[in-house]
């Protein structure tokens, strides 16, 4: 006796993605909403990404062993006021807290997007450099716990 089998591939659409990381089940309601001022400030701010697009939290952090494969970050790059507002535009749609202030203008800081299920999430903006000393700051504390922070 032989046994006959047959092997399918069923390939099946379970929702749409906008530009911005918004899911829909409905391919009208994506179009639509691609097409909102939500959008267009999106592209802007995309056009401040670093590389030109955000990476997932385990990118930058899974040689340290932790990170999120849904949670979002970006290096943005304010060289101007206007690259500020377009950023700040960004934030206050998303929920992202405290608006940038002029002091990020001519830096690269690394921001908080927020999960991709939802985009609300403190900017907690970094310069390349705060970070590693908050890192050395950190580290430190482990390997040499017997000194103590003066204040």
């Amino acid at each position: 006796m032989t046994e006959i089998k047959r092997t399918r591939t069923i390939e099946e659409v379970t929702g749409y993605k906008a530009n911005d990381g918004r899911f829909f089940k409905d391919k009208e309601e994506c179009e639509k909403y691609e097409q909102t001022a939500k959008m267009v400030i999106f592209n802007d701010f995309k056009r401040l990404i670093v590389g030109g697009d955000t990476f997932v939290e385990c990118c930058i952090w899974e040689n340290f062993g932790y990170g999120s494969e849904e949670y979002e970050l970006a290096v943005i790059e304010i060289k101007d006021k206007e690259d500020l507002r377009i950023a700040n535009m960004y934030g206050e749609i998303n929920k992202k807290g405290t608006p940038l202030t002029e002091d990020v203008i001519g830096k690269r800081v690394l921001v908080h997007i927020g999960d991709i299920y939802c985009r609300d999430a403190r900017w907690n903006p970094k310069t390349e450099d705060e970070l590693i000393e908050s890192f050395k700051t950190q580290i430190k504390k482990f390997f040499h716990p017997e000194e103590k922070e003066v204040k």
